[in-house]
């Protein structure tokens, strides 16, 4: 006779489906911040290992946001990030908005030859010279979207080392070369993280994305930006609306 044995549920698992119910209950809600790993080691009975992974699990499910040095703090509702087709909208700008604390990081900057999906999106020539910026866009220290923004290197000369102190890439491109953006067109489609994306994130793998990708021009028609941006799904929400 076949035999089947009950796969017991990981300790690190148990803990956080206790820790979630409290707060589904309202328990840390006046406060907003989770107790420390210590009190949590003494209350369970449990090494600061699996008291991590229990804090982490709910990270990557959209329930707490980790503060470095600070703690665990529970996490507002879902953001409502609200696009609008024309004028031109700046990330930095929605964020302010929704009364919360902007924030780009740089994480990666290119001089490269175009590939051809890129020049075709830029309406340049295969080959040609463009800038390649990974950027990772936070608000009040939450990750929300990571950005893969391709530029015509020939419309921002020494783009590289102007980039250093960057804040706001729109504010920079504004402020630097006079250019103001205008989307063209954006195109939606849903799908899950590479694991270098979660990682950055800060979710799970199996945590829905939106993808977003965006061609915008400047005040004198030319198209200058193409951009792949991928939000988190688990605390993004992305309506369009059409102006009149």
């Amino acid at each position: 006779m076949q035999r089947f044995v009950k796969q017991q549920v990981p300790e690190y698992q148990i803990i956080a489906d206790k820790l979630f119910a409290e707060i589904q209950a309202g328990q840390y809600r006046e406060e907003g911040r989770m107790p420390s790993e210590q009190v949590l080691c003494k209350r369970f009975r449990a090494n600061r290992y699996t008291i991590r992974q229990s804090l982490d699990l709910l990270v990557h499910t959209g329930v707490l946001r980790p503060h470095q040095g600070k703690g665990y703090f529970l996490c507002e509702k879902p953001l409502d990030i609200q696009y609008t087709i024309t004028p031109a909208m700046r990330f930095s700008d929605v964020i302010r908005q929704l009364g919360r604390r902007p924030e780009a990081q740089l994480l990666n900057r290119e001089w490269m030859a175009a590939p051809a999906v890129v020049a075709e999106g830029l309406d340049l020539q295969e080959g040609d010279p463009v800038y390649r910026l990974q950027i990772l866009r936070l608000a009040d220290d939450v990750p929300l979207s990571w950005n893969e923004t391709w530029l015509p290197a020939a419309y921002f000369p020494k783009l590289l080392e102007t980039l250093a102190n960057m804040t706001s890439l729109y504010y920079l491109l504004e402020q630097q070369y006079g250019m103001q953006l205008f989307r063209i067109c954006s195109s939606f489609r849903s799908g899950n993280p590479t694991l270098a994306e979660a990682g950055m994130l800060q979710i799970s793998p199996n945590t829905s994305i939106l993808h977003i990708e965006s061609v915008m021009r400047d005040q004198h028609g030319r198209r200058v930006e193409l951009t792949s941006a991928k939000y988190r799904g688990d605390l993004c929400k992305v309506s369009i609306q059409f102006e009149e």
